[in-house]
């Protein structure tokens, strides 16, 4: 590095499981098993060959026609189903619930979401429990979850989960205390806004046509702006929305890393809705410090509470599903909450 700062651009070294052999940029990149590997007797594999193909159809096709053995990232329902009628058992099926989640963002420079009656009236308005049953057969989106991945050590249990705004079963009466609150904010039957989303269809136009209709059904009329990926977070950034789809996506399941974004906006850029609470930071930092676990629980669920149903800062819509539909070949793999995690393939190996 002293002889040339770029040298780690253009040059691997390290001890991992496999060693460098190539490189062809955009086609592929080669790996083989690293004879000095620090864990005896691994990897498994003499090597490996991994392929870039940018669209899901050849992705697809690849896992289908048996060039592929798997794609890490995940396949939407339709592409899973696809593959297991082609395939049937020479196809393996692994699900879990994603570390990522499509948020709303309110922003509360902007009248009337100024005002939390306006911003807990639109997370009432949604039907989640109904909505996973219909989204999760067309989109990567399945579980009604909080602030952390479902079924991992801190998030909320389902019926814990349901006392918060807009997340009970009676979608009734939510709606009808919605639209209560709505009236009393001064808000008028059909108020229409602009609701600016990210031009990727999966999943953010399939939810996103969900959230207007949801909204449809409380008496607002509400129109969506897609917008193309490179433009989308210079919009968020510069407060240029009324309301956006936003999204949280971790690498590890991890509080801290989890829920940073949602700090007042001069402590997190992320932050797009554009609020100051003092009282969430501090939240933030006490879960942070918290040594024992339980104690963690009990600040987590406090800010959870605070910033999805007590002001209503940021509304949640379903957690992501990553589906990875692979050659049943493949053994020794275990899908993760993420997909940064568990690509190292030192315990992975085939069967003929």
């Amino acid at each position: 590095l002293a002889k040339d700062m770029r040298w780690y651009e253009t040059h691997v070294m390290g001890t991992g499981p496999f060693v460098f052999v190539e490189h062809v940029r955009g086609s592929h990149w080669v790996g083989k098993k690293n004879p000095n590997y620090w864990d005896k007797g691994k990897p498994y594999l003499d090597g490996y060959r991994a392929v870039f193909i940018k669209d899901s159809a050849a992705q697809v096709a690849a896992v289908r026609g048996e060039r592929a053995h798997i794609q890490f990232r995940g396949f939407s329902p339709a592409e899973r189903d696809s593959l297991v009628q082609a395939l049937g058992s020479k196809i393996t099926v692994q699900e879990s619930p994603w570390d990522c989640a499509l948020l709303v963002a309110m922003n509360h420079e902007r009248k009337p979401f100024d005002d939390k009656r306006v911003r807990r009236a639109l997370t009432l308005a949604l039907d989640r429990h109904q909505g996973s049953q219909a989204l999760s057969k067309i989109a990567i989106v399945k579980e009604v979850a909080g602030v952390q991945v479902p079924g991992t050590p801190f998030a909320t249990p389902p019926a814990e989960l349901e006392k918060l705004a807009g997340y009970g079963r009676d979608i009734a009466k939510s709606r009808a205390e919605a639209k209560r609150l709505l009236k009393e904010a001064g808000v008028p039957d059909g108020f229409a806004f602009t609701f600016k989303n990210r031009g990727i269809p999966m999943p953010y136009e399939p939810v996103g046509v969900w959230l207007i209709d949801q909204w449809r059904q409380v008496g607002l009329n509400v129109k969506q702006e897609v917008i193309e990926a490179a433009k989308y977070y210079a919009e968020l950034r510069g407060g240029n929305f009324d309301v956006a789809m936003d999204f949280q996506c971790g690498y590890i399941v991890e509080p801290d890393l989890d829920l940073y974004k949602f700090q007042s906006k001069d402590k997190s850029p992320a932050n797009y809705s554009r609020y100051t609470d003092p009282a969430l930071d501090e939240l933030y930092e006490k879960q942070g410090k918290a040594v024992d676990a339980e104690e963690r629980k009990k600040y987590i669920r406090e800010l959870e509470r605070r910033l999805v149903d007590e002001e209503a800062h940021y509304l949640y819509t379903l957690q992501w599903n990553r589906i990875i539909p692979h050659s049943s070949k493949v053994k020794g793999w275990t899908i993760t909450p993420s997909h940064y995690l568990n690509n190292q393939l030192d315990t992975v190996w085939l069967t003929e």
